[in-house]
């Protein structure tokens, strides 16, 4: 058993409720926090349950809790949020960060983890993406697409850290890579997210069918090839990544999902394309890169009501 058996993840979404729901399943104790106390009372009441693409189904009891001060501060705490409320959940889950709390945000977009080191010292912040998929069906009732890689990295150098996180993906068997260069695992990351989640969003379409129409499969890759140069622009070395065949090969591998920023329009909530679109064009504008198409999405999307 990893040394991080308290765990904490901040988000009842599709991935706080899938990684609580695997973590604990493995044996390790586990606390969900979730801002709304009615939520958090059904998913003590009634679990989680995971439905596979296969057709098979399961339930499995979570600890809930609306309260971060009712319990003890955790070993391991991940951030599994929307990007836009970063801040604010950690200033709300304080009580469960102590000095050995190591926080990780696995979060869509870039700058979360220099949002969490405005309340956590940079040493206890790790940062990483996950490929996984997921979709809620209703409360605690999750569709899963596809268990993917996760990739771990400290920004900050801590090594240790980041070993022992891994462990504890390791202990549910979450597939993890531990990485000593966590920006370009982000950047990897942001470059197909900018593509996938405002056109699955405007087009109302699951991943694989933004392959399937010709239009918006060369659309994909525009954007993909767009937000890729604003990262080499920025200096991060994507040269060894294809942008149009990485954000395809992604479409094809989690097909049936729809993307988290279509489940949010369809939800009426606020999306994450001020953190993913637009912290990309923000970034390419201080390299003096233009990136049209990622600046009409993200005005598109602010757009949809």
């Amino acid at each position: 058993m990893p040394r991080f058996d308290h765990i904490v993840i901040v988000g009842p979404g599709a991935m706080g409720c899938l990684h609580a729901a695997l973590m604990t399943e493995a044996g390790l104790q586990v606390s969900l926090l979730d801002y709304n106390p009615e939520r958090s009372w059904y998913l003590n009441q009634n679990g989680v349950t995971l439905s596979f693409p296969e057709g098979s189904s399961r339930r499995v009891s979570v600890h809930a809790t609306a309260k971060p001060s009712e319990i003890e501060p955790a070993k391991l705490l991940i951030v599994l949020v929307k990007a836009h409320a970063t801040a604010a959940a950690i200033r709300w889950a304080a009580p469960a960060i102590g000095s050995k709390t190591c926080v990780l945000t696995l979060q869509n977009g870039l700058g979360n983890y220099e949002t969490i080191m405005e309340q956590v010292p940079a040493k206890q912040v790790l940062a990483g993406s996950t490929s996984s998929g997921a979709t809620v069906l209703g409360p605690g009732r999750i569709k899963v697409a596809g268990i993917g890689d996760t990739v771990l990295g400290s920004p900050a150098g801590s090594r240790a850290c980041v070993k022992e996180a891994a462990a504890c993906f390791e202990t549910a068997d979450l597939p993890v890579q531990v990485t000593t260069k966590v920006d370009l695992a982000l950047w990897r990351k942001a470059v197909i997210n900018a593509a996938i989640n405002p056109l699955g969003a405007l087009s109302l379409q699951r991943n694989g069918q933004l392959v399937e129409q010709a239009s918006l499969r060369k659309l994909l890759g525009k954007v993909a090839r767009e937000a890729h140069k604003a990262a080499l622009a920025a200096g991060f070395d994507l040269s060894d990544m294809d942008p149009i065949a990485a954000v395809e090969e992604v479409c094809r591998q989690t097909a049936p999902n729809q993307c988290s920023m279509l489940q949010d329009v369809l939800a009426g909530r606020q999306t994450e394309i001020q953190q993913i679109n637009g912290e990309i064009m923000r970034r390419a504008k201080q390299h003096k890169v233009r990136v049209p198409l990622n600046q009409a999405l993200m005005a598109l999307i602010e757009g949809v009501k």
